[in-house]
């Protein structure tokens, strides 16, 4: 990821002229005591013979460097559990995504989980027992502990999955209670895709209301296409640009898993990501799926930038400016577009969180991977301030 100063060198707006107040005590020979301008000073308040009033300097504008930061990112994953991803898949994938969590250096980053399909006759079987009737029916009680057979389906239901098996939290504290969950889990379900994803993006933006300052993303990982629930393609891939669209924004990242694949870049593309990132089951798995999950993540933090609040003044968001100066070039201007509907051709740009209330400077993608690719460059921001005196 590259390196970014984000200068908060807040110029003056038009609000009021920086410096000194012009008004103050004269040099003038003011005619009466109350300081009224009869003198031929050179200044208008001059005090004369009398008591005039001296104005205090207006507040200058701020000029102080800040670095940036980039937002903090919340990552739900909703990992399928469906029985094509037995035996080595979801041995291997499973691997790197433990590997995943428990990587140093994760300050600033949450993760949640949850898997598709589930069966919520079993999500909702009762822990201890003491005869099989604790169990509901279908369950089995067996050392004070229910094994229940569930109700013998997934669940086409979005609220199912937009209730996290581990709920979003920073790492590493969350780390071994993710790996905890996952080795609860095996690959037996359906893929019933639409809900999980709808769960999945539901989940996130109600998160992501509670978080404003944070950046929430979705991670759908799957190894085939859509089987239960609604199966329509043009309907899945508009629950990810829905959520690519909505304020605020979740954008959808797809993992594929396997060569039955084809449909996964139109929700990611959908979601405002792209294409999906495939993993060729005939490499490495666990080592491409944990690549997969720290290019998502460095895509991510590389590309989103915290506005902070100018030491004096208010930030004229009308007139910031940003620039990047690529490793051993000259600096260049970023144009300022829209939204992400905006982003021109080539993808070179930047746009706002929301243009109401602005949190974050978000670069569209051309920049983004021109910026993440580039481990030396900086990214320049200036926020010019205006002055409101009462």
């Amino acid at each position: 990821m590259s390196r970014a100063k984000l200068f908060g060198l807040f110029a003056c707006g038009l609000l009021i002229a920086c410096g000194p107040n012009n008004r103050g005590p004269g040099n003038g020979n003011g005619a009466d005591a109350n300081g009224n301008d009869n003198g031929d000073g050179n200044n208008n308040n001059g005090d004369g013979g009398g008591t005039g009033t001296n104005f205090p300097d207006a507040p200058p504008c701020a000029s102080s460097p800040h670095k940036a930061e980039a937002a903090p990112l919340d990552m739900y994953i909703m990992l399928d559990q469906s029985g094509s991803m037995s035996g080595t898949k979801w041995t291997q994938v499973t691997t790197g995504l433990k590997q995943f969590v428990q990587q140093p250096n994760l300050a600033g980053f949450s993760v949640g989980i949850q898997y598709f399909g589930i069966d919520p006759g079993a999500q909702n079987c009762p822990v201890t027992c003491q005869k099989d009737q604790d169990c509901g029916t279908g369950g089995i009680c067996f050392l004070n502990a229910c094994i229940c057979a569930g109700a013998g389906g997934d669940s086409c239901t979005a609220s199912d999955y937009a209730t996290p098996d581990v709920e979003i939290a920073p790492l590493p504290g969350i780390s071994q209670q993710i790996v905890n969950s996952i080795n609860a889990h095996s690959a037996n379900s359906g893929t019933p895709t639409s809900a999980a994803l709808q769960g999945a993006v539901d989940h996130a933006k109600a998160w992501a209301n509670n978080h404003l300052a944070d950046v929430t993303v979705v991670v759908l990982a799957t190894d085939g296409e859509p089987e239960e629930c609604d199966t329509d393609l043009s309907h899945i891939n508009a629950i990810a640009a829905a959520g690519a669209a909505g304020n605020p924004k979740i954008l959808t990242f797809v993992i594929g898993v396997g060569s039955s694949l084809s449909n996964l870049n139109g929700i990611a593309a959908a979601g405002g990501t792209g294409q999906a990132f495939i993993v060729d089951t005939n490499g490495n798995i666990g080592q491409q799926f944990l690549d997969a999950l720290n290019q998502i993540r460095g895509s991510v933090l590389g590309c989103r930038y915290t506005i902070p609040l100018p030491d004096m003044g208010m930030p004229d968001y009308a007139n910031v400016t940003v620039t990047y100066t690529p490793t051993g070039g000259s600096p260049m201007a970023v144009p300022h577009v829209a939204n992400m509907a905006a982003c021109p051709g080539n993808g070179v740009g930047w746009y706002y969180d929301n243009n109401t209330t602005p949190t974050q400077i978000e670069l569209c993608n051309g920049t983004c991977a021109t910026v993440s690719a580039d481990k030396s460059g900086e990214v320049d921001i200036l926020t010019p301030c205006s002055v409101i005196v009462n």
